[in-house]
């Protein structure tokens, strides 16, 4: 396994990334290596679908701030 832990990781989007995720996926990085990430990545994906409806459905019960 190559030593990646001097490789910063970089966001997909410009946004601010937690720090504590930055930090669980360089621990799976660390870890696991190429595997671990490719689980990581399908499992969130995996994840994707339910927590964009249950955030939906969050912001349809939201009133409007105007």
């Amino acid at each position: 396994m190559d030593d990646m832990s001097d490789h910063e990781i970089e966001p997909a989007v410009e946004r601010d990334i937690e720090p504590e995720i930055a930090e669980a996926v360089e621990n799976v990085r660390n870890r696991y290596g190429v595997h671990g990430l490719e689980d990581l990545i399908a499992l969130a994906e995996a994840e994707l679908p339910a927590a964009r409806e249950a955030l939906a459905a969050l912001e349809e019960l939201t009133p409007d701030p105007e």
